[in-house]
């Protein structure tokens, strides 16, 4: 190599070395955030998984939104949107209410008496 290209090379370095200072920046992170992006990662994940079911996306795709654009809103809301959302999941009943099957039941005691007089 000439000396006159390893010359520029070098002022080159040297001149990008001045004009474009390093900076870093290093501090401790607290607990709190720590948390809070674990609870926020897992309310996603929530949301998310209800939306991968079958009968969600079924649902959703009745009313003219595909899965993948529910995910891609979900992805866009903020991390307290998220976060009620998942407890408004969290906090739904696992199945029918409870007064359907205190009424069968009574329908059922009902037709059992009348059969057996």
């Amino acid at each position: 190599m000439s000396t006159s290209f390893v010359r520029l090379v070098s002022r080159l370095l040297v001149v990008c070395l001045i004009g474009l200072p390093f900076q870093v920046n290093a501090g401790m992170i607290g607990t709190d955030e720590v948390v809070s992006a674990a609870q926020a990662q897992a309310a996603r994940a929530t949301v998310l998984g209800q939306i991968s079911r079958a009968d969600v996306a079924g649902q959703l795709q009745s009313l003219g939104l595909t899965p993948q654009a529910a995910k891609d809103r979900v992805a866009a809301l903020t991390d307290v949107e998220v976060a009620k959302l998942a407890g408004q999941i969290d906090s739904l009943p696992a199945g029918a209410g409870s007064s359907g099957l205190l009424l069968l039941i009574l329908i059922g005691v009902l037709v059992w008496w009348m059969v057996k007089k």
